[in-house]
């Protein structure tokens, strides 16, 4: 169920945990690290120096392992409420490239290494078959597809435009493609968050009247 307020739409809880348990599944190894630098400390005396300084490099190692595998499951808890029939983008990250010929136009979206987590759908007509996230639109059948090392897929996903599908870890793409050539208020390299809007009405996106700004 999707919980919203005026101005904003609210992340399930239950997705929430499943990404902090993401994240704590991923720290296990630095926090397993750590504890045997603690007991290397323990077992050895403190008159050995360079045991003691081999423990300390370990110990802050790990913790700034533990510190920058947190920065990577970065997530919000709410975004501000997408219009109603708006097309968002489903990560956050930045514009690649934006390809246009006459039968699509291509938006390439890059997300980083500690860009936030968050894979969120781009409209609420969406549906996911075989790991391409598809829409129908004015000009045709739009496609989303994901170039991630593995795309997590929350059970029974609610679509609702903006609403919390999945996570995506690492650095990866997505690729849209919309039908026909579509003019954008985007250029290659703006940022844009998960759930930001592309487009403002999916009915109006009409390839028929488009004309392109950023051949």
């Amino acid at each position: 169920m999707v919980h919203k307020t005026d101005k904003y739409l609210l992340t399930d809880v239950n997705h929430l945990r499943r990404i902090k348990f993401a994240q704590f599944r991923s720290q296990i190894p630095a926090l397993v690290v750590l504890a045997l630098a603690i007991i290397m400390n323990s077992i050895f005396p403190t008159n050995n120096r360079l045991f003691y300084d081999i423990a300390l490099i370990i110990a802050i190692l790990a913790v700034a392992a533990y510190i920058l595998i947190g920065l990577c499951y970065r997530y919000r808890q709410r975004i501000p409420l997408p219009p109603e029939n708006a097309l968002v983008s489903p990560v956050q990250g930045k514009i690649a490239y934006i390809r246009r010929n006459d039968d699509n136009t291509l938006i390439n979206i890059h997300k980083s290494l500690f860009d936030r987590v968050e894979l969120r759908s781009p409209h609420s007509s969406a549906f996911l078959d075989n790991g391409v996230i598809q829409f129908e639109t004015p000009g045709g059948k739009a496609y989303i597809r994901l170039n991630f090392k593995k795309p997590y897929w929350f059970s029974e996903p609610d679509f609702t435009t903006g609403n919390l599908i999945g996570m995506v870890t690492g650095s990866g793409s997505c690729t849209i493609s919309l039908p026909g050539k579509v003019s954008l208020n985007l250029k290659t390299g703006d940022n844009i968050d998960a759930g930001e809007t592309i487009w403002e009405n999916l009915n109006s996106l009409n390839p028929d009247i488009s004309h392109s700004l950023d051949d």
